[in-house]
């Protein structure tokens, strides 16, 4: 059984660099790996977890983001 603690400190830090230089969709790959690789989720699983993280934590970007996704 895996135990959750939440998000490493250094990884918190990553994330939010990789938000604030515009760089979203690699702070999301980044996150969906640690969510599979240390949390031992499934596909959809983590990538519903991902979701979440970047909506209760950086939403303004990730709006930002999905509508320049979307402009494309």
């Amino acid at each position: 059984m895996v135990v959750r603690r939440g998000l490493p400190e250094e990884l918190q830090t990553l994330l939010k660099r990789l938000v604030a230089n515009g760089n979203v969709r690699i702070a999301g790959t980044l996150l969906y790996a640690w969510f599979r690789r240390c949390w031992e989720l499934d596909d959809e699983t983590a990538a519903y977890f991902m979701r979440r993280y970047f909506e209760k934590y950086f939403s303004r970007q990730l709006q930002s983001h999905r509508k320049r996704a979307g402009a494309k």
